[in-house]
């Protein structure tokens, strides 16, 4: 009898999400972002966003995003900071989010490079609203390219990571 309990609670357990050692419920992330450069600093796009647990999918909305670069440390890297904006006043504004070139995707005719591969990520939240006004921490990873070449000004990024909310808010 003893076995039965141990996998009910065992098949119980799996089923919530994943829970930390400071009673937060962690999130997984996936999406991605297509944006288009404005500027040599800014830049605007869409973002979309699932947030997932083992067993549902807490959040999944499109929205808006802007990217301002605010500094570039080092040849190579780049810190940025972003406004996420999505339906039903979700927000959440990013800064020093540390995005690093990982090499040349593409070269103008002449040679001159002009898109590059980039890991980017983020985990420090400057201000947020609605679902992530819960939010207690957030790794999220980046990965893809930035193009300001004469034949494609866009950048795009596949989205994964996770980000943690102190309780689940409810849905709208």
């Amino acid at each position: 009898m003893k076995k039965t309990h141990n996998v009910f609670l065992f098949s119980v357990l799996t089923a919530l999400p994943m829970v930390s050692a400071h009673g937060e419920t962690c999130l997984d992330v996936s999406g991605n972002i297509t944006t288009t450069n404005v500027s040599e600093a800014l830049q605007t796009g869409r973002i979309e966003l699932t947030l997932s647990s083992d067993t549902d999918i807490v959040f999944n909305k499109n929205g808006i995003i802007v990217g301002k670069i605010t500094d570039s440390p080092n040849y190579g890297s780049i810190l940025l900071s972003h406004h996420i904006r999505f339906p039903f006043r979700h927000v959440l504004v990013t800064n020093d989010d540390n995005a690093t070139i990982q090499g040349v995707r593409a070269t103008e005719a002449d040679g001159t490079p002009c898109s590059y591969f980039v890991h980017e990520i983020s985990n420090q939240a400057k201000r947020t609203r609605g679902f992530f006004s819960k939010m207690t921490s957030h790794e999220i990873l980046a990965d893809g390219y930035i193009s300001d070449c004469s034949f494609e000004n866009q950048n795009y990024f596949e989205l994964s990571g996770t980000l943690c909310v102190d309780r689940l808010p409810h849905r709208d």
